[in-house]
């Protein structure tokens, strides 16, 4: 696999979208920060595991990266279509990649 923004990015919704939280979870290095989807930043494999666990449980989960920018070797910008149950909803995840893991990663939800 590349180790390309681009490509650990495709991998990792690739992952999500198919509901493989151990997939999804082996693309962030183990002591990844992602911040946006909880008040509080959720930090490391082992806590994004515990969050996603639940979730991967909807039916309906699925995400599409309609538009992404990459800056560098390191980070991607992408406007994401992430649907639940409840319904669709935007957001603008940054991520920072580095050697082929996100080490970072930042959603921004659109308001409703």
């Amino acid at each position: 696999m590349s180790t390309s923004p681009s490509a650990v990015v495709t991998a990792q919704v690739d992952a999500f979208n198919v509901r493989d939280l151990d997939g999804f979870c082996a693309t962030y290095a183990p002591d990844a920060v992602v911040s946006g989807v909880t008040p509080e930043p959720i930090v490391g494999r082992d806590a994004l595991r515990a969050f996603y666990a639940s979730r991967f449980e909807d039916t309906a989960l699925h995400c599409v990266i309609d538009a992404s920018v990459t800056f560098g070797d390191r980070w991607l910008v992408a406007r994401e279509l992430v649907t639940t149950s409840n319904g669709t909803g935007e957001t603008v995840a940054t991520f920072e990649v580095r050697d082929g893991l996100i080490t970072r990663a930042t959603m921004v939800k659109a308001q409703q």
